[in-house]
């Protein structure tokens, strides 16, 4: 299994449940209507994918953003906001105390976990091949803990995610193994917001 390719697939079904729909194509999922703040309008599914698999298919005024899975497309009047790398995340460390909670604001659906234990909490998503690990939050320690949750919430099979900044050094230091890079596009006509960054996709991640 090509795992990056397995870690996109996922991640687009993820974006598409949030979003409620969206459309498929061979090289990238992509929504014609602007996605839930934090989550991308588009993401590749396959590294040959080009400008023409997404920007068609996209509203295109300010604030749209693409996740380009394998960091290879060249997006006319986008600039990079950030990379990340996706990760293998492993099976994680078994901690007592975690749980499902209800009551939360992430799509209620048989393919949705969200776990939490003390401050910590994170987001499982079962896709066809992995589980999705997103919105991981809390203090660093609890990171393999909430790996081991993701794990048993959708037993059988590997646990995948990505990260950037001090969020991958913390996942890298409990055990993930590195699949790729990616990157998220923003058009370059998003105005800055106070404390830098931008106002769709910044250094915090839903997607």
């Amino acid at each position: 299994m090509d795992g990056r390719r397995a870690a996109a697939a996922e991640n687009a079904a993820w974006c598409a449940l949030v979003s409620g729909g969206g459309n498929w194509g061979s090289r990238a999922w992509t929504s014609r209507f602007r996605t839930p703040e934090y989550y991308p309008d588009a993401v590749t599914l396959d590294p040959a994918a080009t400008a023409a698999d997404v920007l068609p298919y996209v509203d295109l005024s300010a604030g749209c953003s693409v996740k380009d899975s394998f960091a290879t497309l060249d997006l006319p009047g986008f600039a990079v906001l950030f990379e990340a790398t996706w990760l293998a995340c492993g099976p994680g460390v078994p901690q007592p105390g975690w749980r499902r909670v209800t009551g939360h604001a992430f799509p209620v659906d048989a393919r949705v976990a969200v776990l939490s234990r003390g401050e910590n909490l994170v987001v499982a998503h079962r896709g066809d091949d992995v589980v999705g690990l997103s919105n991981f939050a809390g203090p660093d320690d609890g990171w393999p803990g909430a790996v081991a949750a993701v794990a048993a919430a959708f037993p059988g099979l590997p646990v995948v995610g990505y990260e950037h900044g001090e969020a991958l050094r913390v996942a890298l230091g409990h055990g993930a193994e590195p699949l790729g890079p990616l990157r998220v596009w923003v058009s370059s006509a998003l105005p800055e917001v106070p404390g830098g960054g931008a106002a769709c996709e910044d250094g915090r991640h839903d997607a």
